[in-house]
Parts: C-alpha cells; sequence; structure tokens
C-alpha cells in the first residue's frame, strides 16, 4: 500500500524557534540561504520532510515570522494539512503572531498543534501564563481546543510528545484530492548544473509522472518533466501531499518566478481580473497597535493566491469604501495574470503599510465586461455561483446563453470535463439545458428564443422574398446573431425536428413553396427568350434585370430560374442551357479534329468575343467538361 502523504506548515513571530524545533524533529536545516544563517533569522520559506510513526511521510514548509516577509510565509502557508503554530514561551503571543493566526484562518487551515517553544528558558508558572494567554488569544479559530505542548529544541524536552501528536492529527487528514488535474504552484526555482531548470512545489491535487507534457500558467509555457524527485529522491511519478522538485525540458530559469503554477496542458486559466466574495477581519481581531486605511472603492491592494502575490485594485458592486469586519462581494482587478480557478481562496493585504486586513474564495475567474455595475443584480449572480460547483455551472449556463464549451467550464472550475458533464446531463435531464455535439452546452431558454427567431425571421424573409427558395443560411445566422458553431447545430436540431428545412446552403420553413403570379410567369418566359437569342453574346445580370420594372423581384425569379437549370449563370453573364450544350458540343468537335483547341479556335467556332468566350471555357473547365493545358485545352 502507497504511504500517506501530507503538507505541513509552521507558523508564528520571527525568533519564536519555528526553523530550530524542525531541525530538532528532522535533523534538516531548513535556512537555506547565507544569510539566514549569519542573521539567525529565516527570510524565504525552508523544507524539510519527516517520516511519522504510522508511516505517514510529511512534507515540512518552514515559514519566516518577521513582518517583512509575510509575503514568503503567505507562500508557504497555502493548502497546508497541518500546522505548527509556533509561540515562545519567553515572549508570549507577538504581532506575527496574531498575523500568521489570521492568515491561516482566511485560508480555511482546520488541523494545528500549538508548540510552545524554549521550555528551557522558562519557569513553570510563567509558562503557564503564557499557555493560558494563547488559548485565548486562538479562541474563536481554527486552533480553539487543539492540542498543546512545551516544547525545547535545544534539550529535546515534549519533541517525542509533539511527535506523537503529529502523528495523530496526521492520520485524521482526508486523502488528497487526485481526480482533479495536476497542480503544482511554484515556491522555488533553480539552475542545477548538468541538469537545467528545477521547479519545487506542494502538489496540491492530481498527480505527474516523468514524461508528462505540462504548462506553466500564466505564463502559457508547455514543456515536459524530464525528473522528478520527492524528499531528495529520485521517482517516476509524484502524487497530491507530496512536495516535489521538476526537471523541466527547455526553460530558461529567467522565465519562471514564484507564483507560477505547473499543470496538465490546458487545464487552468490565466486571468488578471476576478469576482470574489471577501471578509474583512474584524478590528478586534487585529494586534492592538497596527493601524489600517480605510479601503475605498478602486483602492490599491496586495492580492495573494498560492505562492503568487500581486499588485491589484478592488471595486466593491454596493458601496464606496468598507470597514474592518465586513463581508461583501467584489472585483479585484490585477497588474499581471494569476493562475486561478473558482473556490480558490486567497488573502488581501493592504498596499502600504502592509498589513493582512480579509481574504475570501474566488467566485468567478473569468468575470465579464462591465461597464456599469448593477449592485443588487451582480450580488444575487455571485450568491448563487458561491454555492457549489453545480450551482456555478446552472450560473454560467444563464449568463452565457449562447453556448459554453464543457472544457471552458472545466477549466474554469479547475476540474476534468468528465466530472461537468456529470452536472450538465442531470440539467439536459431536467429540461434546462442541451448539449449541442456532446460539448456545448446551452440553456433551453436560448434554444428557443433561437427557435422563434428564427421562425419570425424566416415568415418575415418568405413574405417579402416570395420568389426565393428560402434565406441563404449566413444570412439568417447574422440576423439572429449566434456564432456559427452554435448555430449549425441548432440548424441540425430543427431540421431533424421538422421545424425547417435546409436544402444546400438555403433555409425555409416547410410550409414554404414558390408559386408564380402571372406576371411573374410571364418575366421567366421573357427572360428565358431573351438569353436563349442572345445565343454566344448573353446579356450581363444587370443588364438582363434593368430590362424589368422591380429590380430585386427580378432578381428572384432570375436567381429561381438559375437554381432550376433553366438558365445558366457564367461569371457575371447568364447563358441558355441549349447554348452550354452547343458550347460543348463544339469543344468536342475541336479536340475531334485537331486533339486539343485554343481559346481562339474555340472562339472562331462559335462566332463569339474573347469577353463571352473565355469566361465560359472556364466554365467549361469548372464543371469538369474540359481540362486546360497550358494554352490549350481537352476533354476530361
Amino acid at each position: 500500500m502507497a504511504a500517506k502523504h501530507i503538507i505541513i506548515g509552521t507558523a508564528g513571530h520571527v525568533d519564536h524557534g519555528k526553523t530550530a524545533l524542525i531541525r530538532a524533529l528532522t535533523g534538516i536545516e531548513t535556512d537555506r540561504h547565507p544569510e539566514e544563517r549569519e542573521r539567525g533569522m529565516s527570510i524565504d520559506l525552508g523544507f524539510a520532510h519527516l517520516t511519522l510513526p504510522s508511516g505517514i511521510v510529511a512534507g515540512i514548509v518552514d515559514v519566516p515570522g518577521h513582518e517583512r516577509f509575510v509575503h514568503n510565509m503567505l507562500a508557504g502557508a497555502s493548502e497546508v494539512d497541518m500546522v505548527l503554530f509556533v509561540v515562545a514561551a519567553d515572549e508570549g503571543v507577538m504581532p506575527q503572531t496574531v498575523e500568521h493566526l489570521q492568515i491561516l484562518q482566511l485560508l480555511n487551515a482546520k488541523r494545528g498543534i500549538i508548540a510552545i517553544t524554549k521550555r528551557d528558558l522558562v519557569d513553570d508558572d510563567w509558562l503557564a501564563l503564557v499557555m493560558d494567554d494563547v488559548a485565548e488569544k486562538v479562541k474563536g479559530t481554527f486552533l480553539e481546543g487543539a492540542p498543546m505542548v512545551a516544547v525545547s529544541s535545544v534539550t529535546g524536552e515534549g519533541l517525542d510528545e509533539l511527535l506523537k501528536l503529529m502523528d495523530k492529527i496526521a492520520q485524521e487528514v482526508p486523502p488528497k484530492d487526485t481526480t482533479r488535474p495536476l497542480r503544482l504552484p511554484i515556491d522555488d526555482a533553480f539552475v542545477k548544473a548538468g541538469f537545467g531548470t528545477i521547479v519545487r512545489g506542494a502538489i496540491f491535487s492530481g498527480a505527474v509522472k516523468v514524461g508528462d507534457e505540462v504548462e506553466i500558467v500564466p505564463k502559457g509555457i508547455l514543456t515536459k518533466v524530464r525528473s522528478l524527485h520527492t524528499y531528495g529522491k529520485p521517482v517516476e511519478f509524484a502524487v497530491a501531499g507530496q512536495r516535489a522538485a521538476m526537471n523541466l525540458i527547455g526553460i530558461e530559469r529567467e522565465v519562471i518566478e514564484r507564483g507560477d503554477v505547473v499543470t496538465h496542458v490546458g487545464a487552468m486559466l490565466a486571468t488578471d481580473k476576478v469576482d470574489v466574495r471577501v471578509k474583512f477581519l474584524p478590528r478586534s481581531a487585529l494586534y492592538p497597535s497596527i493601524s489600517v486605511p480605510t479601503l475605498r472603492h478602486g483602492s490599491p491592494i496586495r492580492f495573494h493566491l498560492g505562492t503568487a502575490e500581486r499588485i491589484g485594485r478592488i471595486f466593491f458592486f454596493d458601496r464606496a469604501e468598507v470597514e474592518l469586519g465586513e463581508e461583501t462581494f467584489a472585483e479585484i482587478r490585477l497588474e499581471e495574470p494569476v493562475a486561478c480557478a473558482w473556490g480558490d481562496l486567497f488573502v488581501i493585504r493592504t498596499y502600504s503599510p502592509m498589513v493582512t486586513i480579509g481574504g475570501g474564495q474566488v467566485v468567478e475567474p473569468m468575470p465579464p465586461q462591465r461597464r456599469r455595475r448593477k449592485a443588487a443584480g451582480e450580488t444575487r449572480r455571485l450568491e448563487r455561483k458561491a454555492e457549489n460547483e453545480r450551482s456555478y455551472i446552472a450560473a454560467l449556463i444563464d449568463e452565457i446563453p449562447t453556448g459554453i464549451h464543457l472544457k471552458e467550464i472545466a477549466k474554469r472550475l479547475f476540474v476534468t470535463s468528465e466530472r461537468v458533464k456529470g452536472f450538465v446531463d442531470e440539467f439536459v435531464a431536467s429540461g434546462d439545458a442541451i448539449l449541442l455535439d456532446n460539448q456545448i452546452v446551452v440553456s433551453s431558454n436560448f434554444v428557443n428564443q433561437v427557435r422563434n427567431a428564427l421562425v419570425s425571421q424566416l415568415q418575415r424573409y418568405h413574405a417579402e422574398r416570395p420568389l426565393r427558395r428560402g434565406m441563404p443560411k449566413e444570412q439568417l445566422r447574422s440576423a439572429i446573431g449566434v456564432i456559427a458553431e452554435v448555430f449549425e447545430q441548432l440548424l441540425q436540431r430543427f431540421v431533424q425536428a421538422g421545424e425547417i428545412v435546409l436544402d444546400k446552403e438555403l433555409v425555409r420553413l416547410p410550409s414554404h413553396e414558390v408559386q408564380l403570379a402571372d406576371e411573374h410567369r410571364e418575366w421567366a418566359q421573357r427572360m428565358e427568350q431573351r438569353v436563349k437569342a442572345a445565343g454566344f453574346a448573353p446579356p450581363e445580370i444587370d443588364e438582363l434585370l434593368a430590362e424589368f420594372p422591380h429590380r430585386e423581384q427580378a432578381a428572384d425569379l432570375l436567381a429561381l430560374l438559375i437554381e432550376q437549370g433553366k438558365l445558366v449563370r457564367v461569371a457575371e453573364f447568364v447563358f441558355h442551357p441549349s447554348t452550354i450544350e452547343r458550347a460543348k458540343q463544339v469543344a468536342h468537335q475541336l479536340c475531334q479534329q485537331y486533339g486539343s483547341f485554343t481559346a481562339s479556335q474555340f472562339r472562331e467556332a462559335v462566332n463569339t468575343t474573347r469577353k463571352y468566350a473565355i469566361p465560359l471555357l472556364e466554365f467549361l473547365d469548372q464543371i469538369g467538361f474540359t481540362v486546360r493545358r497550358g494554352d490549350a485545352r481537352v476533354l476530361r
């Protein structure tokens, strides 16, 4: 049986002993940079791993505690399965203790252990006071009631108890989601001599194997996985819950940055605008000495999602500014795109000074272009989208009634197309939607609207153009305003239902038949006689139509005669079928006599000019009667 894998993250104020604790538990030094070791302070993410007594393998992310590096802490706090919340016994709760707790709460952390470090520096009475204070501070958060253990990384006191608690909670962590596509947010990238570019991160979902084609989002870079490592060992595949290092083929280190995501090709969106539900922290949750500026409509913010940090602006639908503690929907516009999906959790910090003030859930990763914000309507739509995947798909179908691909929905939700189709099949069964070509879903209301518009357009066209067998298909599509792919699918659906008739490129109602009035029959006879009498010097179409009092009706009648084969259009001329047959006979005779013939020979034989002879010869080529070879023609 394969080992279970989880991710553990640390949190806590600077110099409270997070790195020393990880080193004591794993024997691994997570301060990788010389500057960190010189200063005795983590400034970037550190990584270690540990096999717990039950055999569960834990990847550990050690985050910096200094307030200047909270953005790095945020990159490591996403999607952790368990938190080691560290408070030093000699100092107690400090500003970053509070801010890290807020961040974890906003990122929906569910499990944790409170480790009171530096036990060896305080007496029992002081330790009891600190533990009581910490228990008070975590009330109302995911850490309320969490196990608390005092440890010393120097003497080893409490480490065995901590390890047992970690193992117990690790067994409660549910299995990772392997049904979704691969998602590895990059938190580190470097070049290794002889190998090239290596990227690292925790696999949030899915799986990857050596040789897989992958995409770097939002960059849109396609590459392949040359090799994989998990916890320092080469492997053929890696799964959700593991930290992995990937050697990518043909990628320069300079084009990759923390915040990019490795995923399966075409599985994930890149977006620079998101609709969100955001909850702002109450002032009581902030450290007392922190001053927070008022957040107004259009204020600049720092947006943290996964391992990415982006500068953006926040726009509200129903207010000009927000107060701390409020919850609302908003649109966030980013200066640079980010890899994103429905349901992703994020954190917002003020632009300056940098203070964590809120966070929430992405409700729409690809918002429509908005000219105005209609607060009530937008809020209702977003509330529906925020409920669950099913409600989101239903809202999307209503919002984009002209049709949306299953693959597009899957990218927005970051799930497989098969999962989306399961929901869509429910909507189809209930009559709320229709699936076209097994890949485009449209709302039933929209289909009915198209049907009604189509019938109305054809009725009007038949009334205005009674001499036409039907309306040109592209003209009909343009009049209704439906994209070509969806229009073709709906047209076939209406044909199968017997609601319309499709005759080549013409569309008509089943009840429509061309019926010529006496006047039109007279015109038809005149046209045929006029063209037949002209022989090999026929009139141009405009010239012929000018001979009749109602040009549009005459044009429709001419088109009908051409469709019926009573007249033949050749370029801008109209020939009689008997003339075409005579032209074939002449071409046949010339070939029998000379083996082939030139345009001049044909022109002389039918006693006409090049103006008529050349278009007529090209017409014979088009219908496959003759073949041109150089300056001569032969029978096909």
